[in-house]
């Protein structure tokens, strides 16, 4: 085991969170300290946008066990690093000396115009908070983008009686779920009263009295008018505090396999990007920070991470319009699945592709999902 004495973590996220536990599990006994931007204790993303927003879930249910004996610094975020004098500079003005670092930062919300407009947008729990009071206010809500959040966003909103229209610039979930899936999720969009508008060009955000209202494409050829407009078209990796370090910054921190940047240091969670077809991918998914992490934790102190025989199975999920999908394996999966139990008409169905399998409202867990995913050739 490499000897440290001092890991810093910077990032209260899930994967700092998990890394932290998993230094503790595999033996660290040095001390560990965690820096978090927001002013909350660690805590997890997922049901922000679903439990919380709707009110079913109360605030502090999100909140994460962090190990007793670490350190954990909240509202400090960090600024800069010195890798020659191992030093994370923070926003008080202090500086932490470490001899392991945790790069998992996170990413944040991206929007569609300018810092300061006031956008509103769903990724931390301040924002769950401050929306579900905006949404109390709101008759008709406009939700920008169609991904995972954006359409649990939009389910939310219908589930608390809003009448509420979705825009994105291509089919909602078809570049994620495939063909099938996003089609089976649309229509329980529209079963659920929610309307999706596909631009094929830019959007714009428009405001009234300062708030966001109006969604409007590039083009100008339509505009959607709403009491809310709510952004959800992706996330930004928060890397700027690593500006000239000399780290690899490519879309993310870029790491190897085992989730190492450079020597003793370490990057997990949203943060992250892999080289990978001629680019820099990031998976900003929670399951991804929770295997980036142990594999980060193992790698900072000179072990070789486990890894599944045939490599890491990437797992998914999510959960809107009374749909609840999971899914092990590439995404988009490709072409038409096979049904193995049930049914889509039913709604209710375990599904394979060459590389990937789905539950969609089926009891099938994540171990097993796993295995049907590597039983079929990807080619």
């Amino acid at each position: 085991m490499t000897t440290r004495r001092h890991v810093v973590v910077v990032g209260a996220s899930q994967a700092g969170c998990a890394c932290t536990n998993a230094l503790r599990g595999l033996g660290f006994d040095g001390d560990i300290t965690m820096v978090g931007a927001e002013p909350h204790p660690p805590y997890t993303r997922p049901p922000l946008s679903k439990g919380v927003l709707v009110g079913s879930e109360p605030d502090d249910s999100v909140f994460l066990p962090v190990p007793g004996d670490a350190e954990v610094l909240t509202g400090v975020g960090a600024i800069g690093l010195d890798r020659e004098k191992n030093l994370v500079e923070l926003t008080t003005g202090d500086k932490l000396r470490y001899d392991g670092l945790v790069i998992a930062s996170g990413a944040r919300a991206r929007l569609l115009g300018d810092p300061g407009q006031g956008e509103i947008t769903l990724r931390g729990l301040d924002d769950a908070v401050a929306l579900r009071t905006s949404l109390a206010g709101a008759r008709d809500v406009a939700v920008a983008g169609g991904g995972f959040l954006g359409m649990e966003l939009a389910s939310s909103a219908a589930a608390l009686g809003k009448s509420v229209t979705v825009v994105d610039v291509v089919t909602p979930l078809l570049s994620r779920l495939g063909p099938a899936l996003s089609a089976l999720c649309l229509e329980a969009a529209a079963d659920h009263g929610v309307r999706v508008r596909v631009t094929g060009t830019g959007l714009q955000v428009g405001f009234t009295d300062g708030r966001p209202s109006r969604l409007t494409s590039a083009d100008g050829a339509f505009s959607v008018d709403a009491d809310l407009a709510v952004t959800a078209v992706g996330d930004v990796p928060n890397t700027e505090w690593l500006q000239g370090t000399g780290l690899p910054l490519e879309n993310g921190v870029v790491t190897d396999e085992a989730c190492r940047v450079a020597p003793g240091i370490v990057a997990a969670g949203d943060v992250t990007s892999v080289r990978r077809d001629g680019g820099h991918v990031r998976t900003p998914h929670w399951s991804n920070a929770l295997s980036q992490a142990k594999i980060a934790a193992a790698a900072l102190l000179g072990r070789e991470p486990e890894r599944p025989e045939r490599g890491h199975v990437p797992f998914f999920w999510t959960e809107a319009f009374g749909l609840k999908i999971r899914l092990a394996g590439h995404l988009p999966p490709a072409g038409e699945p096979t049904v193995l139990e049930g049914s889509l008409a039913g709604r209710r169905a375990l599904l394979v592709w060459p590389g990937t399998a789905a539950a969609v409202n089926f009891p099938a867990p994540a171990p097993k999902l796993t295995k049907l995913a590597q039983q079929l050739p990807t080619h």
